[in-house]
This record gives structure tokens, sequence and C-alpha cells, in this order.
């Protein structure tokens, strides 16, 4: 399985995603908190990926994933 941060597009955007663990594990996904980027699971990933598939991905605008112009509300 690779374990390098990957992309993916979407409606225009590019979005940064990461697969870890058991290719054969039940998955478990690992969404971040505002301001910070999938890096954030790393001590997580290494206690569960003896056991688990473990997707984690950057919002939009974190990490590596794009910031379109907006307008946002």
């Amino acid at each position: 399985m690779n374990s390098e941060v990957e992309k993916i597009s979407a409606n225009g955007i590019s979005f940064a995603y990461r697969w870890d663990g058991r290719s054969s594990g039940d998955v478990v996904m690992m969404a971040h908190a505002m301001g910070t980027s999938l890096r954030i699971w790393d001590d997580q990933v290494a206690a569960l990926a003896d056991k688990y598939r473990i997707l984690r991905y950057d919002w939009r605008g974190h990490g590596g994933t794009d910031a379109p112009p907006g307008p946002y509300s």
C-alpha cells in the first residue's frame, strides 16, 4: 500500500489524501481539525496501522489541498 500523500481532483479542486496500514484491515477514516492537516494523526496511525486500513485527507485550504478563490460563507 502506498504510504505517500497523493492527490485527487474533484470539481476543479486538488485534494490531498493518504492511505496507511493493512490493506486487508477495516477502514478507519480520520478527518483533522480546522487549522491543521492530515499529519495531526501521525501518532495515532502508528498505533493503529497494524490492524486497520487508515484513510486521512486534508480539508479544502489545509495541508496539501487547494484553497480556490472564494467567496466563502
